[in-house]
């Protein structure tokens, strides 16, 4: 009676030689490209294989949940979704007004809060509507920031219970503003392209460098002093000429809040 071991001893004499012919058969088969043409039945039955696993799924895997409990998981997720966003949008909110806050309490201002309604924004025209007007003592002219003391425009119309509000990167809007440098330039901040400022009627004189802080000069009604509208981006000389012109960029982009803070006059 054989062993165990004589056993072993035939398997492998059996099957080293099995490989060795199994092996010189693919190096045959591949030099001969047969492959390909194996690869041509091969597509089929992949395609096939996918389209079956496919079937199963949609057919046999939707039934793992039943439809009332698929309803109550997507009315779960859509919950979730609009009660996190209403959780953000609250807590950005409440961190701008308490920046505005610190900064009405500091400067001891009179202000009404207002939320956004409509906006018209283009290249040069930057306007919106807002739910405040004259019954809580909105007046043309009023000052409108946000977040601490960021000038973003004026109201420019004023109707019972809602005020236009003409943003400062509109070309129709032109405030009085200074510059913090030595000797605190006054000019004319207006509009321009591209959702900058353009500071005018400069002194060729006087001496402006990129990087200036550029504030409201206090100059105006409804407007106090110190207002910040922007930093100087570029100066631009005019040689022969009594002016000289800065572009500004603003500080804060009003397309970005949903409520602004109007300062009106001091009852």
């Amino acid at each position: 009676m054989p062993t165990f071991r004589t056993w072993l001893t035939v398997r492998r004499r059996i099957i080293a030689p099995i490989f060795v012919v199994a092996f010189f058969l693919v190096i045959f088969f591949a030099q001969a490209g047969l492959f390909r043409t194996l690869q041509f039945f091969q597509k089929p039955l992949v395609a096939s294989g996918t389209w079956v696993s496919n079937q199963y799924h949609s057919v046999f895997g939707s039934c793992a949940v039943k439809p009332d409990e698929y309803n109550r998981l997507v009315s779960e997720r859509n919950q979730y979704a609009i009660e996190r966003s209403e959780m953000e949008r609250l807590r950005t909110e409440n961190a701008t007004l308490t920046k505005e806050l610190g900064f009405l309490q500091q400067r001891q201002l009179s202000a009404v809060p207002a939320s956004i309604i409509s906006r018209t924004v283009s290249n040069q025209t930057a306007t919106f509507l807002v739910n405040v007007g004259a019954l809580n003592h909105i007046v043309v002219g009023s000052a409108v920031i946000v977040e601490d003391g960021m000038f973003v425009g004026k109201v420019t119309r004023v109707d019972q219970t809602q005020s236009m509000v003409t943003a400062s990167t509109d070309f129709q809007l032109a405030t009085g503003v200074s510059l913090l440098n030595k000797t605190r330039t006054i000019g004319i901040a207006q509009g321009t392209a591209g959702n900058l400022i353009e500071l005018k009627f400069i002194p060729a004189d006087e001496e402006i460098h990129p990087n200036d802080l550029v504030i409201t000069s206090g100059l105006e009604d409804h407007v106090p002093s110190g207002l910040i509208v922007g930093v100087v981006n570029t100066v631009k000389p005019e040689p022969e000429a009594p002016f000289q012109r800065a572009i500004v960029e603003p500080l804060s982009d009003v397309r970005r809040y949903n409520h602004v803070v109007i300062l009106v006059p001091t009852l």
